[in-house]
């Protein structure tokens, strides 16, 4: 059987979680129908445990249950999730059809950068000076490819070159038609044909 570290909310109460270790997916029933179906989050899986499926269910009545006044064990939920003599418990949590979320993540998520103007870059001696991340967020903000750049160096020679084709591609008369007659700004921020 499989087993996992879990985090459990007592009652469904977020508020109020403990870890539980060693952990079978049979267990994992058991406990979402005490405290309630979203009680069990960060279900990491750990390994593997032979166990029977008798054994298991033994065991969980030992945990969960309630000593009758027979001197027997008496455990509704695991009566419920298990009913009868034959009874086949959880081998794996995939049979347990649990959403993702319920698991713990394998790495941690980054968040996604925030849009934000880069250092005031007053003129290009000072873009030396800024630091990585700022000349990662100036290049993103100026809509730069740094390709595979990852050192300092390589990411100020990557920004430097880009603003170097976007001043000469500026110097190329983009507004001139295949007639021959450019258009002349007229000094009011307006294009005029010459």
């Amino acid at each position: 059987m499989q087993i996992a570290n879990i985090m459990l909310a007592l009652g469904g109460d977020s508020g109020n979680t403990v870890p539980k270790y060693g952990v079978t997916a049979a267990e994992v029933a058991v406990l979402r129908l005490i405290h309630g179906d979203e009680a069990v989050t960060s279900i990491e899986p750990t390994g593997e445990d032979k166990r029977g499926h008798r054994q298991e269910i033994g065991r969980l009545t030992e945990l969960y249950g309630r000593l009758q006044p027979n001197g027997r064990r008496s455990a509704p939920a695991v009566d419920a999730l298990f009913p009868g003599a034959a009874a086949r418990v959880f081998e794996t949590f995939e049979e347990l059809d649990l959403p993702e979320e319920f698991y713990k993540t394998e790495t941690r998520v980054k968040a996604a950068p925030r849009e934000k103007a880069p250092a005031p870059v007053a003129d290009k001696p000072s873009i030396g000076s800024l630091t990585v991340q700022q000349l990662r967020e100036y290049a993103s903000v100026q809509q730069i490819d740094l390709g595979e750049a990852s050192k300092k160096a390589d990411i100020v020679a990557a920004i430097e070159a880009a603003e170097a084709a976007k001043v000469n591609s500026e110097d190329v008369d983009e507004g001139a038609d295949d007639d021959g007659i450019g258009d002349i700004n007229d000094g009011h921020g307006s294009n005029v044909l010459e």
